[in-house]
C-alpha cells in the first residue's frame, strides 16, 4: 500500500515537472493590431480567392467585349467614326480596368475594415502556442484553438497569416512582435510536427 502510494507520488510529481517545463517553454507574444494590417490581410485574402479573381476578369472581359460588339454594329451601320471610337473604349477599358478594379478592391476593403473593425484596433492581442493547441487572447475574448483547426501559414514579408480551417486567419504583424525570430521559428517547428502547409508569399503586393 505504501509502495502504491509513494509511486502516485512519483507520478503525480512527474506530471507537475512536464507541465511546468511546459510552462516555462511557452513564449506569449503580444501585439496591437491597426487599421493597415486588418486592411492588407483583406487584401491578400481576396487576392488568393479564384471566385474574386473571376469576378475580376469576368468584369474586364464583358465590358471590353461589349465595346467590340458596338463597334461592329456601328461598322455595319456605315459609321466608320463611330466603330473606331467603340474600338478605341475595348483598347482602354481592357488595359486600365485591372488598375481601376485593384483601386476599387483596396478602397472598398478599407472602408469595411474601418466599419467592421474599428472595436479591434490597437486592442492588445496575445498568441501562446502550447502542446497541443493555440491560445488567443483579445478584446473579443479567449480562444483555444487545436492544431487539428490549422490550415496553412503564410508568410509575407512583414506579416505572417495562420490560416484556420473555417477560414480566418490569426494575423501575426512581425515587425511589432517583441521576439519575432522565436515566433517564427515556432511557428516552423509548428508546421514540420503539424504537417501545415507553410507557403513562401514574401514577394507578394497588392495588384
Amino acid at each position: 500500500m505504501q509502495s502504491l502510494y509513494s509511486f502516485n507520488l512519483d507520478y503525480l510529481y512527474f506530471k507537475l515537472k512536464l507541465l511546468r517545463l511546459d510552462t516555462l517553454n511557452r513564449m506569449k507574444h503580444q501585439f496591437k493590431l491597426e487599421e493597415q494590417d486588418y486592411h492588407t490581410h483583406l487584401l491578400f485574402t481576396v487576392s488568393r480567392s479564384s471566385s474574386a479573381i473571376k469576378m475580376r476578369n469576368r468584369v474586364r472581359y464583358l465590358i471590353s467585349i461589349s465595346m467590340l460588339i458596338f463597334s461592329i454594329i456601328a461598322f455595319g451601320n456605315g459609321s466608320v467614326g463611330q466603330g473606331l471610337y467603340f474600338i478605341f473604349l475595348m483598347l482602354i477599358s481592357f488595359t486600365l480596368m485591372p488598375l481601376y478594379t485593384r483601386w476599387s478592391y483596396k478602397k472598398t476593403y478599407l472602408k469595411h475594415v474601418r466599419k467592421y473593425y474599428k472595436e479591434r484596433m490597437s486592442e492588445p492581442t496575445s498568441v501562446e502556442i502550447t502542446t497541443n493547441h493555440l491560445i488567443v487572447k483579445d478584446s473579443q475574448g479567449e480562444s483555444l484553438i487545436p492544431f487539428s483547426d490549422l490550415d496553412t501559414i503564410n508568410e509575407l514579408k512583414e506579416y505572417i497569416f495562420l490560416k484556420l480551417e473555417n477560414g480566418t486567419s490569426i494575423i501575426f504583424p512581425i515587425e511589432k512582435i517583441a521576439k519575432k525570430s522565436q515566433l517564427i521559428e515556432e511557428l516552423k517547428k509548428l508546421s514540420e510536427k503539424e504537417n501545415i502547409s507553410w507557403v513562401d508569399e514574401t514577394n507578394w503586393v497588392w495588384k
